[in-house]
């Protein structure tokens, strides 16, 4: 009877590509949400918004593009949509991987970005929200779907953690028993 229940339970492996496919499709929302902020800034084009034409006050403020070292006058929903679409290379990259080395070197990469991007996002939402006094839709589900990949990837490392604790225990357990 106990076969038949370890049978039907997913393997470490199938939950671990069931993780990398949301944090796939989060990224791929994310760069759609971010692609679309910025495509509407470029060609000067007002966002469909709330009643109260939030988006348009806060995509019209000094905080919707920042200067980087060489590059001014960059929108910051390109740096989304850039941080959005290396996040869904690497979700791509780590379905693929063969080596485990290789697949927590980039898990802490996505770890990064996301966790960069979460607190860039909020950031830009007190802003929106104490400096400017408006509120954007848009930009809010950004800020929602970076912190929904930052949570994802943080369940991932938490999991992964756990079982590699039970497998020591396991293996502590084999040796002295």
């Amino acid at each position: 009877m106990p076969n038949s229940v370890s049978k039907s339970m997913p393997s470490a492996a199938s939950i671990r590509q069931i993780w990398l496919v949301i944090e796939a499709a989060l990224s791929f929302v994310g760069a759609g949400i971010a692609g679309t902020l910025w495509w509407k800034d470029r060609v000067h084009q007002d966002m469909p918004c709330t009643g109260d034409g939030g988006c348009g006050i806060v995509a019209a403020s000094r905080w919707s593009h920042v200067d980087l070292i060489v590059f001014h006058d960059v929108p910051a929903a390109l740096l989304g949509l850039l941080g959005y679409l290396a996040l869904l290379t690497l979700a791509m990259l780590r379905l693929g991987a063969e080596s485990d080395i290789w697949d927590r070197r980039m898990h802490r990469v996505v770890w990064l970005l996301a966790a960069g991007g979460a607190a860039y996002s909020w950031y830009l939402q007190w802003v929106a929200h104490f400096k400017i006094g408006a509120f954007c839709i848009w930009c809010r589900s950004s800020a929602i779907v970076m912190t929904l990949v930052l949570l994802t990837a943080t369940w991932e490392w938490w999991v992964s953690r756990r079982r590699v604790q039970r497998l020591e225990t396991q293996r502590g357990l084999e040796r002295h028993g």
